[in-house]
């Protein structure tokens, strides 16, 4: 079977560009004194991660508890949850997957700190966490220095093992001037560092300081305080990326899609928001100039100009965001070359709860 028998739309994926992704990662980390813990919010499939670690990453990232959970079903860790969770459902969640993998949660409040004490005692283990710090995202994170060591002294006396902190420059990886981004991640990198100091000198040096994403891993993996880099869509690249930071790797994830009408310059394919998003951009059909420029339910609108596109041509187009795109499938064919090797059960395709 060769990619162009798949039925569409359909994801695809090379895993010799994938290999090559994965191993230009691991030779830059290999050296180095930080290390990589890669994300497993975009491949979302253990065969990933799996190759992942065994190509030196000494871990894996996860956003959510149900990506947690996968990689708990498959028995790969150590884990860390870089993503706050609430409610004593979740909390005994997170401690059920403790028992099968080394895993760490994170904390930015009191709160946190309470029902994750509340949850060990139910459990009866202790659960490992590191701080958030807002670095500028602005999301979720402790704001000063002070709050973060009242923070670490907090969990220890509810005797959660405090393990360090983590901060994410998620604002700048994707800014597409290189001083410019360089600028805003030294900035994120340095509030971090801040925080650092002061938990030393309260006598509370972090064990772990985890930062960075793919846009910015060379300069979080620069970084003197920094002990581990979350990088996770290096593995694929997507569209974003490809502009952004060309000099990473080469597109490893594209969807396969039908043209089922052509009209004049347009040219209208059986991809739409079900299967594809757009929130970075419009999507670029692969090896050519051409772009999805608009999106409905079921149908997707190509600027297809001159070209020789008709309906039945079978196109591949590479996602602007590769990691809402993957959620919205339940499997990847894997090719090498044109050849169809493996099919792939995307087991964290929603795994948002």
């Amino acid at each position: 079977m060769t990619k162009r028998d798949i039925d569409t739309p359909a994801l695809i994926l090379d895993l010799d560009i994938v290999e090559e992704n994965i191993r230009t990662m691991g030779e830059y980390f290999a050296a180095r004194p930080q290390k990589l813990r890669p994300h497993f919010k975009t491949p979302k499939t253990h065969e990933i991660a799996r190759r992942q670690l065994a190509a030196g990453a000494i871990g894996i990232t996860a956003s959510k508890l149900g990506e947690v959970e996968v990689l708990a079903r498959a028995g790969l860790g150590p884990v860390l949850l870089a993503n706050q969770i609430a409610g004593p459902a979740k909390i005994d969640r997170f401690f059920k997957a403790a028992a099968r993998i080394s895993l760490i949660g994170t904390v930015e409040s009191e709160f946190n700190v309470r029902e994750f004490e509340a949850g060990a005692a139910r459990a009866g283990r202790a659960a490992d966490v590191i701080i958030e710090v807002d670095t500028g995202m602005h999301r979720c994170g402790t704001e000063t220095p002070d709050e973060t060591v009242e923070l670490a002294r907090l969990a220890k006396r509810a005797g959660l093992k405090y393990r360090g902190v983590m901060g994410y420059e998620g604002h700048a990886v994707l800014i597409p001037d290189r001083e410019k981004r360089i600028a805003a991640a030294r900035e994120a990198l340095t509030t971090l560092s801040r925080h650092v100091e002061a938990l030393r000198a309260a006598g509370l040096a972090p064990e772990i300081v985890s930062a960075g994403g793919t846009g910015t891993f060379d300069i979080a993996g620069n970084w003197p305080d920094v002990t581990e880099v979350q990088a996770g869509s290096y593995v694929f690249i997507d569209g974003a990326y490809r502009n952004v930071r060309p000099d990473l790797g080469r597109p490893a994830l594209t969807l396969l899609s039908t043209v089922i009408s052509r009209r004049g310059a347009r040219a209208i394919i059986d991809a739409g928001m079900k299967s594809l998003t757009n929130e970075f951009g419009p999507p670029m059909v692969k090896d050519t100039a051409l772009k999805v420029v608009h999106l409905s339910e079921e149908h997707g609108g190509v600027a297809a100009g001159e070209s020789s596109l008709e309906p039945g041509s079978k196109i591949e187009i590479i996602p602007s965001h590769n990691d809402t795109t993957i959620n919205l499938h339940s499997e990847y064919y894997v090719v090498r070359g044109d050849e169809v090797i493996a099919r792939w059960p995307i087991e964290a395709a929603r795994a948002y709860r």
